[in-house]
């Protein structure tokens, strides 16, 4: 059986390299990225999505596309 996956795709600026590198080990930490309408983020979003994730016994994978943007590759249990 195919793996159930869900891909979110943006066409943003990506992830910053730094915080590429801690997710893909399943570690999220708060970090500000300036981003929000008002100027700063709080960087919980990840954190969370994280943490749900381990609940269900999903995998995350976060990734950079060459052609820019961010994507999250979400694999769900059987």
């Amino acid at each position: 059986m195919r793996p159930r996956q869900i891909v979110i795709r943006d066409h943003g600026p990506g992830f910053p390299p730094d915080l590429l590198a801690n997710l893909n080990r399943g570690q999220a930490q708060r970090f500000r990225t300036g981003r929000t309408e008002r100027g700063r983020g709080h960087g919980l979003g990840l954190t969370i999505v994280l943490g749900h994730a381990r609940i269900i016994g999903a995998t995350l994978q976060f990734a950079n596309p060459v052609d820019g943007g961010a994507s999250v590759t979400i694999t769900l249990p059987d």
